[in-house]
């Protein structure tokens, strides 16, 4: 039952979530095809660089530190 309760609950959110985004980002509803290197991407890997590596760095050992986490349950 709980297990039904979170994957509904968490789609509803996604789902939300994804909206609020949209619609944020793109009032209009507009969504830009062919922007080329100006938008994120150019930010993305100039301004932003150092804290992008950062963040995917801490990404990475989370998932390790999850996976090494849920290794060591299935042993008791």
């Amino acid at each position: 039952m709980r297990n039904k309760f979170a994957i509904v609950l968490s789609v509803l959110l996604f789902i939300i979530m994804i909206t609020f985004i949209q619609l944020g980002a793109y009032p209009q509803g507009i969504i830009p095809i062919n922007t080329g290197a100006t938008g994120i991407t150019q930010s993305l890997f100039t301004t932003y660089l150092l804290p992008f590596e950062i963040v995917t760095f801490l990404l990475v050992a989370a998932m390790l530190g999850a996976m090494y986490l849920g290794e060591r349950g299935e042993n008791k």
